[in-house]
């Protein structure tokens, strides 16, 4: 280590050791794009299978939860496509810049300014024209200051919106966990507590922020009090981590104001992209369970033939709307959430003493059988049919259903109508679909 001295003649380390540290930084600030191009460019990719993820959740939502909490289900779901949808926005827009940016910095190395003499066009068109543009030094630092800025920003939304996505799905089922040993009121406490302060503090922060009491040293405590106990209440392990990230944009929001309206406009983009994304999931169904019950309407769900792009049935299915044969195969998925619906009208079974285990457990798959005719009822043209059920595991979705098929024997060609219905001792939470398909004989 090379010793440096001071005006006394002492030997002082400490200048270089700092120096040498600022450069290091420095070099790193410089040297970051080449990272972050690289992390956008996986993150583009990555992003959009995050998708895929979402529309996993989503099913597991409508399988899973009650139709009564299918509300709560979709804005878990619809946060979580929100998230990945400003995250795909924000690391396309920020490729983009990047490559801008590198763009500018070959120029600038070739031509470090404007140039009046060497214009192809007059000097007076030339300087009239420059003086509306950006100079090449300030327009690379803005942009790469807007795309550090954007970088920080996706990482921020990632880890709250995952965290809390995460946190709501826990919670929702350790929910439907402790009800059916605690009251209901008390299973939602922490949920109630969670959203009280979130909105309390909404209002505090707006209360807190106006002029008069912005130098009102109890408000400001306060609110630092509130804010913090939300924070940790809500975020979890998170809240300094993200705290850190926040406040560096609202503590130099100033300073930079543009940079924060541009964060703004990467998160409007990102709805755009969450409205244009919602319809090839399954989350509006959450917000709307009566969808495929208009018996006015067909859908291409019902049929095989047409549904092949579907990957979770939310409806029963049957092989094409233009049936041939005389008989028709009949799929009806029985969803998760089934079991506690079905439990006030199917007796439940009891093993018997005297039988053999192997005896008890056909027995057993019997009775699912036999719970399943109580309530999922199949009508043919208003004439409700008695069939045989089988389990049935659904090829392409891997769905557990019952499988039966419809003799069409007695009926004429023309238009017909398959009505299912699920019925429950609760009637709002019966099912019905309607299924039209025509009836062409051989002849």
């Amino acid at each position: 280590m090379t010793n440096i001295q001071n005006n006394n003649g002492e030997s002082n380390n400490q200048p270089l050791i700092k120096t040498k540290s600022n450069n290091w930084l420095q070099r790193l600030k410089d040297e970051s794009w080449e990272a972050e191009l690289l992390v956008s460019a996986i993150a583009i990719f990555g992003t959009f299978q995050l998708f895929k993820v979402i529309n996993w959740v989503t099913n597991m939502f409508i399988d899973w939860l009650a139709p009564e909490q299918y509300l709560v289900g979709y804005f878990i779901s619809f946060m979580g496509l929100l998230a990945v949808s400003i995250l795909v926005s924000m690391f396309v827009i920020h490729f983009l810049l990047r490559a801008y940016w590198i763009g500018l910095v070959g120029l600038n190395s070739v031509f470090p300014d404007y140039s009046l003499k060497d214009s192809v066009y007059s000097e007076i068109y030339t300087k009239r024209i420059l003086a509306i543009l950006p100079k090449l030094k300030d327009s690379i630092q803005k942009i790469d200051d807007l795309c550090s800025v954007t970088f920080s920003a996706a990482f921020a939304i990632l880890l709250i919106y995952s965290y809390l996505a995460i946190l709501a799905t826990l919670y929702l089922f350790l929910y439907n966990f402790l009800v059916k040993f605690i009251p209901s009121s008390i299973a939602l406490l922490p949920a109630l507590v969670a959203i009280f302060l979130a909105f309390f503090q909404s209002i505090f922060v707006m209360v807190a922020s106006l002029k008069k009491y912005k130098q009102n040293e109890k408000m400001q405590i306060w609110l630092f009090k509130i804010v913090k106990l939300t924070s940790i209440v809500v975020l979890g392990p998170l809240y300094k981590y993200l705290l850190q990230i926040t406040m560096s944009f609202a503590s130099n929001f100033k300073q930079n104001k543009a940079l924060i309206r541009y964060v703004i406009l990467f998160l409007l983009s990102g709805v755009f992209v969450a409205s244009y994304q919602i319809s090839n999931t399954n989350i509006l169904y959450l917000a709307k369970t009566n969808h495929y019950f208009d018996s006015t309407k067909t859908f291409a769900g019902y049929y095989e033939t047409e549904n092949d792009n579907i990957d979770f049935l939310l409806n029963p299915e049957i092989k094409s709307d233009i049936i041939e044969k005389k008989i028709i195969k009949l799929f009806i998925p029985i969803f998760e959430h089934e079991r506690i619906l079905r439990k006030n009208i199917c007796t439940p079974f009891e093993n018997n003493d005297s039988a053999s285990k192997e005896e008890n457990n056909l027995n057993s798959k019997i009775s699912y059988l036999d719970c399943y005719h109580v309530y999922n009822e199949i009508f043919l043209d208003n004439t409700k049919l008695t069939p045989k059920y089988r389990k049935y595991y659904h090829p392409r979705t891997n769905q557990f259903g019952i499988l039966t098929y419809i003799k069409l024997s007695e009926i004429k060609e023309g238009e017909h109508m398959i009505k299912i219905k699920k019925n429950y001792a609760d009637k709002e939470q019966n099912s019905e679909w309607n299924i039209p398909f025509q009836y062409i004989t051989n002849n």
